[in-house]
């Protein structure tokens, strides 16, 4: 998967990687930005993928928070 200014926008297939992320952020195992491993140990993708889908949690982090109402 290579990086485009696409995937810097909320991907609805991406919907169960987000509420992961999510949910390890709130558990505080884990600085997230080293979250890409713990994905990829949850989800059969790549190595690469799981820094894409991380990024792009980050980079739309607050609309995420908006769109699911993460408290």
């Amino acid at each position: 998967m290579a990086s485009t200014a696409k995937e810097l926008q909320i991907r609805e297939d991406w919907k169960e990687y987000y509420f992961f992320l999510e949910a390890l952020r709130r558990t505080g195992v884990c600085n997230m930005w080293g979250a890409s491993v713990y994905l990829k140990e949850a989800f059969p993708i790549s190595d690469e993928d799981s820094r894409v889908i991380l990024a792009n949690w980050m980079n739309n982090y607050e609309k995420l928070k908006d769109k699911y109402n993460w408290n």
